[in-house]
């Protein structure tokens, strides 16, 4: 049986690479679903396993029937994009929602040509996405085959308010402030109230026509997991209650862990082998202590100008840097290109690691980080620090345990030494880590478990 994945974001495909082995191990037959941008930037993968783009050759190679959907979809697409020069947003969000979802569908049915009785289920990140993967979704509900989300990392519904909390999105705002009120009173499940701005609307309105034509609306559009899966598999037990307390079924939320923790389980007992493999490779002191420091990537996620990122970045590092007997080791989001940070790592004397974040952070004496793999640190037992100076207006990290919350730019550095240095704030760091328990699923099984999630659906 085939277990379709949708690797269309750059952080699941790690995942779901690691997900695949377990997969075939179980006699499944992993079919990775990649769009061309990506294809390039996979390993050398295992002759077993069934590797699909997206482009159009996939089209032409599935018969003439789908080559000529395709063609069609390729014209709506570019009308999508004439229209979106206009300032009137309605339009471009419909065609290009309406476009990608029928895109999926199409897909699904005439290139994957998915049934029941050859696919055991479809993974995706998000079943919440407005794009290609609904429409797979969609097929897939249609035609009863199971949909399980899988998380990559942590959720948080302040970051999807914060990037909605614009004049599109407020329904009491120009522009369509008529038709935004008749969505809300038509999908009440798509409003969220802010006592600055007024009541939101989840969806922009050309996305909610959309998405209602292809009957896709979503049951708890503000909480990760809410989309239109049948399953989604998180990562803790905090990410199963917030989902439960925003309005997920218990029914729906499996606590499974994260793919990768299974490498950080495997790693954990080798921490003293990966500081001297490092050490060597990057010229480190062995009595040094490591910083690890996963990059913002608010340049690459587009909320914040690249100059000002940039800047950013700089402080950073130079800041880290200057620790007393510590080195610093920058581990780049997959987002992130390389290039763009080796110069400036080098005039910081600050190094870029070559392995993927979870491959090094066993040896860190500090994590450094704004993002969802604090998590990580904190399951291997690695004090962190979270950076929350950015006014972003939510916190995703702030208070949790063996984590100091740096609120202001002033206090890095000696928060940081803190953390290296100072026997009672070391002590407190440890205590908390250590008294962590079992909210999260910490065992070397999380593959297994999903994997039997989806056994359970068979």
């Amino acid at each position: 049986m085939n277990v379709i994945l949708l690797c269309s974001r750059r952080p699941i495909v790690a995942e779901f690479l690691l997900l695949a082995e377990t997969l075939e191990e179980n006699d499944l037959q992993p079919v990775l679903v990649v769009p061309p941008g990506l294809i390039q930037s996979l390993p050398v993968l295992p002759s077993s396993w069934r590797i699909i783009s997206t482009d159009v050759a996939v089209w032409r190679k599935a018969g003439l029937g789908a080559f000529l959907h395709y063609a069609g979809l390729t014209l709506l697409r570019r009308l999508s994009t004439i229209s979106s020069r206009a300032r009137n947003s309605l339009i471009p969000d419909f065609l290009s929602t309406w476009e990608a979802v029928m895109r999926g569908k199409l897909f699904a049915g005439q290139v994957l040509k998915l049934s029941r009785t050859t696919c055991a289920a479809i993974l995706t990140a998000d079943d919440r996405d407005i794009r290609f993967d609904q429409g797979v979704i969609a097929f897939g509900r249609k035609n009863r085959i199971p949909v399980l989300t899988v998380a990559f990392g942590k959720s948080d519904p302040d970051a999807d308010f914060f990037r909605r909390n614009n004049a599109t999105h407020q329904i009491d705002s120009s522009p369509f402030r008529s038709l935004k009120n008749r969505i809300a009173k038509r999908y009440p499940a798509g409003i969220r109230t802010s006592a600055q701005t007024g009541p939101l609307l989840f969806f922009r309105p050309g996305e909610y026509l959309a998405l209602s034509l292809h009957d896709s609306l979503f049951p708890t559009p503000w909480s990760y997991g809410g989309g239109t899966g049948d399953k989604v598999a998180v990562i803790d037990r905090q990410a199963a209650d917030m989902l439960s307390a925003l309005g997920v079924s218990e029914e729906k939320i499996s606590v499974a862990g994260q793919c990768s923790h299974d490498v950080l389980w495997a790693f954990r007992a080798e921490r003293n082998a990966i500081r001297e493999n490092l050490n060597a490779r990057h010229g480190f002191a062995a009595t040094d202590k490591l910083m690890v420091v996963a990059l913002p990537v608010f340049g690459e996620h587009g909320m914040s100008d690249k100059s000002v990122h940039v800047a950013e970045t700089e402080w950073l590092l130079a800041t880290l840097a200057s620790v007393r007997n510590s080195a610093v080791l920058v581990s780049l989001h997959p987002r992130q290109k390389r290039s763009d940070y080796e110069s400036l790592a080098r005039s910081l004397h600050v190094s870029i690691a070559d392995e993927p974040l979870r491959n090094v952070l066993a040896a860190a004496d500090l994590f450094v980080a704004n993002s969802s793999t604090i998590s990580w640190a904190q399951l291997l037992k690695i004090p962190t620090i979270a950076l929350e100076y950015y006014d972003l207006g939510y916190e995703l990290f702030g208070n949790e345990p063996g984590v100091l919350t740096v609120r202001s730019r002033d206090d890095l550095r000696a928060t940081c030494e803190a953390a290296l240095y100072d026997a009672d704030t070391m002590l407190t760091l440890n205590t908390a880590l250590d008294a962590l328990g079992d909210n999260i699923p910490f065992d070397g099984k999380a593959r297994q478990r999903i994997v039997a999630e989806i056994a359970q659906h068979r």
